[in-house]
């Protein structure tokens, strides 16, 4: 046996003194994926991630917990649109738990989910991470806009509006392949 090999080995070693393969607690189990009910009956012994491990936080936008708080905010933004209805304040409300919700629970770097927000919130919100996207030298992000499963006769209003406006020269939006639901920014 060579040196690496013995590294290898004593790197793949858990607390139990077993030796894990090399693709050990690389995946989240599915016990705690977005479908999954929270518990796994093999505990700190699955060879997959689970909360308390390494690598959970790289996996988080794919977990029960992240669909659970996804969920509750969605329910709040749908709340304050409702509110809109009776007063157009409450569409500064949206725009800030939109923009909170995609500081706070990043599903990956320079990616922003635009549900719940209206159509003229959405251009403000673009213009603002477009700026962002030139000051920090960022030549791409992800838009999330959704296909319009839940807009008003299933239409997705902000991505056909990002389409098919005209934005500055250097700025343009292309749909992601195998998901029309995304769009993929470009600032040159």
């Amino acid at each position: 046996m060579n040196f690496s090999t013995e590294i290898e080995i004593h790197q793949n070693v858990g607390a139990f003194g077993k030796i894990h393969k090399p693709n050990y607690k690389t995946q989240l189990c599915k016990n705690w994926g977005r479908l999954g009910c929270g518990h796994c009956r093999y505990g700190p012994k699955c060879q997959f991630i689970h909360p308390e491990d390494h690598g959970y936080l790289e996996v988080y936008p794919d977990t029960c917990h992240f669909a659970r708080e996804q969920e509750a905010h969605s329910q709040h933004v749908q709340h304050l649109h409702a509110q809109k209805t009776v007063n157009p304040f409450y569409e500064e409300h949206i725009d800030k738990k939109v923009r909170e919700w995609n500081a706070a629970h990043p599903k990956g770097p320079n990616y922003y989910d635009f549900h719940g927000l209206t159509t003229k919130l959405a251009d403000f919100y673009i213009v603002d991470i477009v700026l962002y996207m030139k000051s920090m030298k960022i030549q791409k992000s992800w838009i999330e806009t959704g296909r319009g499963n839940h807009s008003k006769a299933n239409f997705a209003a902000i991505r056909s509006n990002f389409l098919t406006n005209n934005f500055p020269p250097g700025v343009s939006f292309v749909p992601v392949p195998g998901n029309d639901g995304i769009l993929c920014l470009t600032v040159v």
